[in-house]
């Protein structure tokens, strides 16, 4: 069969059923969507991104990236300021109440991750992880 062979449509198999397994825990429990999420934990990792910074990120269009900031924004977990330099970019940063609600997600998250490997032993999580290193050198993300 051609889609058993064929990365591309594995790996994104794969990724929509981890999404899945962790979807109930920012949607139903936090009132996040899978794109307010993701933002959320990229601007955890960094000081402040703009939307094309978090499009290259995350990845995803623009307008996805700014709906998602915009929804954190009126929940005043995200803040904006225009650059000094350049007006047309916007810094988009987590306020306190983000970083709080972050720290009170981040948990959950990690403990379905941890519930969604457990039945593998310490050396296939091991491969796993060695494989997705090779996978994120091939595309440069290392």
């Amino acid at each position: 069969m051609f889609l058993k062979g064929y990365l591309p449509y594995r790996l994104n198999l794969l990724a929509e059923l981890t999404s899945e397994n962790t979807q109930a825990i920012y949607r139903r429990r936090h009132g996040l969507t899978r794109m307010e999420w993701r933002v959320l934990v990229n601007l955890s990792e960094a000081p402040t991104l703009t939307a094309s910074e978090l499009c290259e990120r995350v990845p995803a269009h623009k307008t996805k990236v700014s709906r998602a900031l915009a929804a954190l924004e009126t929940r005043s977990w995200v803040t904006r300021r225009s650059d000094e330099a350049d007006r047309r970019f916007a810094h988009a940063a987590l306020t306190l109440k983000g970083k709080r609600a972050f720290n009170r997600i981040r948990p959950e998250m990690v403990a379905a991750t941890e519930e969604l490997l457990a039945p593998l032993s310490a050396e296939d999580r091991h491969k796993i992880d060695e494989g997705l290193k090779v996978l994120e050198r091939l595309f440069g993300q290392d």
